[in-house]
């Protein structure tokens, strides 16, 4: 069965991926403004009818039909902003738990971080370089280090562009909280290697 006119669902909108991460820019690193990052990516999802979508991304377009095919690049595309959206969400509800790490959290707010990363890995590879760091922040959350350390290995290995500082930083955080000085120590060396300091200029 091919895509046709019939077969049809609300996309987002086309910058809809470019908002949910731009909110980003200029955010202030308190619940405001994390809360802020939820709501722009909460409009991202409730744009789409995900159910339409998921039907309709298991159909195998006609690939002597160039309408069919069009239309099978824009449900991916509509399926990377509803991913990137939910991406985005996680990572401020992560950082609104982190605003407090000393009290316990609260379990409802424990609730919609675990509903957003299951809606997540519905759409796409969770443990992705695109998308892994919310799974190592999630296995972190439940106390599973050594697992968070393993998919963060594996994102930093299989990154094809120079892995970014923050997730060596991430890294030694999470040797440290395994309790394993000496291998944070050794990292931390490291560092300097990798991310030499600007050279003055002359």
């Amino acid at each position: 069965m091919g895509l046709t006119p019939s077969n049809s669902v609300t996309f987002a909108d086309d910058n809809a991926g470019i908002k949910s991460a731009q909110v980003w820019i200029g955010i202030k690193p308190d619940k405001t403004g994390y809360t802020t990052v939820i709501v722009a990516a909460d409009e991202v999802v409730d744009s789409i009818d995900k159910e339409q979508l998921a039907k309709l991304l298991s159909l195998k377009p006609d690939p002597e039909d160039e309408e069919s095919q069009k239309t099978k690049k824009k449900m991916e595309e509509t399926r990377d902003q509803l991913a990137d959206a939910l991406y985005q969400k996680g990572l401020a509800l992560a950082e609104i738990e982190s605003l407090k790490p000393d009290e316990s959290t609260d379990a409802s707010a424990k609730d919609v971080f675990e509903e957003n990363y299951k809606e997540l890995i519905k759409w796409v590879d969770a443990k992705s370089t695109k998308y892994g760091t919310l799974t190592v922040l999630r296995e972190r959350r439940c106390g599973r280090c050594g697992t968070a350390l393993k998919v963060l290995n594996d994102m930093i290995q299989e990154d094809s562009e120079q892995p970014k500082k923050k997730l060596y930083d991430l890294k030694i955080q999470l040797i440290e909280e395994i309790g394993w000085a000496h291998v944070s120590a050794y990292e931390k060396q490291w560092m300097h290697v990798r991310f030499p300091p600007s050279l003055p200029p002359f």
